[in-house]
């Protein structure tokens, strides 16, 4: 049998699952539906790993799973970090407010020293503190899915990450408009606040709504600049991890092979695909469908950007199902309550920052 046909049934494993995934995020009620308009804080990615756990350690996965499994996680994710530049605008940062920009740049460095920090005195692996810093100070899952594979974080530790990120997330939502009326901020104190202090951008919208129309969209403005620094810090992180493997192999003396191996390839493709979508090199076109038997006659809308996006997010979640089915739930309550800890302070010190910062500039 070939590595391509035995990565089949692995494939469809993670597939199916993540196939579920998308549908649950979406079911209408609460907590997977809120609001009005209808928006959907619990990220697909958080209930794809849950399930492919579910299925690991209480189903067992099959021999013949393990190659497709590993494909989905060390190819397939790659390859949607690339199409995720899609999401990015260089030029946005210019059309937005300057204070917005220099919050979040300030919140960001802080709260990824803190959670890193933290993690070094509580003995929690570095990769695994990096992981929920940037999750923290970025934009949540997306940003851990994409910083993972960079500096080679096991499947366990993208989960523990993504897993604590996404609740404390979650609670966020429903604590930061309560905070916001206790504190007597205004709409648009609140909106910065959350787009600041957030982690995911569909919690960083259901909280800022939730806390009025005009909070709701600074918050989500604010938010879109704050993942804009995603593609400065994935590269300082990439060009830092790459140096210290290498002075990690020069150490052993071993022979470095290319740089391929040490900053790795799909950064380019995500930083070209968000150059060119900066650019509007990312066309919008209308198919023109004749009548056929699998389809009417019609004109279709097409856009590249909003494809690439919603391809690179399937693709992420049978990512994520991957990384579900390789964490085994041995030694979870030691590694993952120090996770929840540290994530639940890197959030507390963030939040308080961000306040801190709002109260001297407001």
């Amino acid at each position: 049998m070939s590595t391509r046909s035995s990565a089949w049934p692995g494939l469809l494993l993670t597939a199916a699952i993540a196939w579920l995934a998308l549908e649950i995020q979406t079911l209408p009620f609460a907590p997977f539906s809120i609001g009005e308009p209808v928006r959907h804080p619990i990220d697909a990615m958080l209930i794809a790993i849950a399930l492919g756990m579910l299925v690991r350690n209480v189903l067992a996965l099959p021999a013949r799973c393990a190659p497709g499994v590993q494909f989905s996680v060390v190819k397939l994710l790659p390859f949607a970090i690339v199409l995720l530049g899609a999401k990015l605008d260089f030029f946005d940062v210019m059309r937005t407010s300057g204070t917005a920009l220099a919050l979040s740049v300030v919140c960001v460095v802080v709260a990824l020293a803190f959670t890193i920090w933290l993690c070094r005195r509580s003995g929690v692996t570095q990769k695994l503190g990096i992981l929920i810093g940037i999750g923290t100070a970025i934009c949540g899952g997306t940003a851990i899915a994409v910083a993972a594979p960079i500096i080679e974080a096991d499947d366990r530790e993208t989960a523990f990450a993504i897993t604590t990120i996404t609740l404390l997330g979650l609670i966020s939502v429903l604590v930061f408009p309560l905070l916001g009326a206790a504190l007597g901020m205004s709409q648009p104190e609140f909106g910065v606040w959350a787009g600041t202090s957030i982690h995911a951008t569909p919690q960083v919208v259901a909280a800022g709504f939730a806390y009025g129309p005009e909070a709701g969209e600074i918050a989500t403005i604010v938010k879109l600049v704050r993942v804009l620094l995603l593609a400065p810090v994935v590269i300082g992180l990439a060009g830092w991890y790459g140096r210290a493997k290498r002075r990690r192999l020069e150490a052993h003396v071993t022979r470095v092979g290319n740089w391929a191996a040490l900053f790795p390839p799909f950064i380019f493709g995500f930083l070209l695909v968000a150059l060119a979508n900066s650019l509007h090199l990312l066309p919008d076109f209308t198919l023109h469908l004749q009548d056929s038997p699998l389809w009417r006659a019609q004109e279709l809308p097409v856009s590249l950007e909003k494809l690439a996006l919603e391809l690179s997010n399937t693709l992420i979640t049978v990512s994520m199902a991957g990384v579900g089915l390789g964490v085994q739930l041995r030694g979870l309550a030691q590694v993952g309550l120090k996770a929840l800890y540290i994530g639940a302070a890197a959030t507390a010190v963030l939040a308080a920052f961000s306040f801190a910062l709002l109260s001297a500039l407001f």
